[in-house]
């Protein structure tokens, strides 16, 4: 990706399902290489931004630009750049969990040795080469999970989307992840996620975008957004939507 074309590029974004708004005219920039977390209550309109971004809500009104491509006019040269693991484990569950990634290796155009190579790769990163064989009907919450993340990274790509990647993972998956996660970040390819794991965003992520009700209405470094006096990140994002239980 040319350093001067931004990752993500963003205009006058707006997102609604019927009666409800999601996302209310985003305005957004976000430079190459520099990993992001888009933080937020659940319904805040997280899921629905990385759903436009990565060409798979098409209904919007605005501008979205994905490392120079609009995500309408160009789905499939804006596909073959990124990677996205989503929050749902869709997988193809009668089949393996090498076969899933060699699937998705070919959806991608890679010939069945570079898919071969680069699943088997990612499955002993992540701890799944001795079940590769099996059916992923068979695999836990956790497997299926980290199987998810494999599939996003398995074509190498210039950018990734990940939602909500450690969610139900225990703490050796989750360290497991992150590893290669940073690994992928030192190679200056972009990296745009959403969490809950607070403290996960703070540590990993040089810049934090808080969106709530479905606009931005935080954006900095962790440090620079503490200026209330907070000691942690979650601090600042209670401060800045509130307290309360908020019923979606």
């Amino acid at each position: 990706m040319d350093r001067k074309t931004k990752s993500v590029s963003v205009k006058g974004l707006r997102v609604s399902y019927g009666k409800v708004t999601a996302l209310q005219g985003i305005d957004l920039e976000l430079d190459p290489g520099q990993p992001t977390a888009i933080l937020g209550p659940n319904g805040a309109g997280k899921t629905t931004l990385i759903h436009v971004l990565t060409t798979m809500l098409k209904r919007f009104e605005g501008q979205a630009l994905v490392a120079g491509m609009d995500v309408k006019k160009e789905p499939i040269g804006v596909r073959a750049l990124i990677g996205l693991m989503p929050q749902e484990n869709n997988l193809y569950e009668p089949l393996s969990g090498m076969d899933n990634l060699l699937l998705q290796g070919a959806l991608h155009n890679m010939n069945r040795k570079a898919s071969k190579e680069a699943a088997t790769d990612m499955l002993k990163k992540i701890g799944l080469l001795e079940v590769a064989g099996r059916p992923v009907s068979t695999y836990s919450g956790g497997m299926k999970r980290r199987l998810v993340y494999a599939r996003a990274m398995l074509h190498y790509p210039q950018m990734v989307f990940l939602d909500e990647p450690t969610t139900g993972l225990d703490v050796q998956s989750r360290y497991t992840l992150w590893e290669d996660i940073e690994s992928f970040s030192a190679q200056n390819r972009s990296i745009v996620l959403t969490t809950h794991y607070i403290e996960e965003a703070e540590r990993f992520c040089k810049r934090i975008i808080v969106i709530d009700k479905g606009r931005v209405i935080a954006d900095g470094s962790p440090a620079s957004l503490k200026t209330g006096g907070e000691k942690t990140l979650e601090e600042v994002i209670l401060n800045l939507t509130g307290k309360e239980f908020k019923r979606q």
